[in-house]
């Protein structure tokens, strides 16, 4: 298996009901996760790009986090319905995806 074009870290940190700073896990990041893996395999994207689940991204208040490495591109409030987007655009032709694009809000 050749090494990944890019890496898709998607949070699926969960804290306590009621926490403050939410979470993305709350968020069912978990779930958001899942279907990312069936999809990078149903559209032959598994051998070019590795999907893992991270602990907290400090965004859980912009959930659910997603970031796409090496680009260095960070996502907020990723449903599910964006996935097909988000693989379409970005990881198959390596565009960003704007109205995703996480704000520029300090790290927590």
């Amino acid at each position: 298996m050749p090494v990944p074009e890019r890496q898709v870290l998607v949070c699926v940190n969960a804290r306590p009901a009621g926490h403050p700073k939410g979470s993305c896990g709350e968020k069912g990041s978990k779930e958001l996760y899942d279907k990312l893996k069936a999809m990078l395999r149903e559209r032959g994207l598994h051998d070019r790009v590795m999907a893992q689940s991270t602990s907290c991204l400090k965004h859980c208040s912009q959930g659910i986090a997603v970031a796409v490495q090496p680009d260095n591109q960070w996502y907020a409030a990723v449903k599910p319905e964006d996935l097909e987007e988000l693989c379409a655009r970005h990881l198959e032709k390596g565009e960003r995806v704007d109205r995703l694009q996480m704000p520029d809000i300090p790290w927590e």
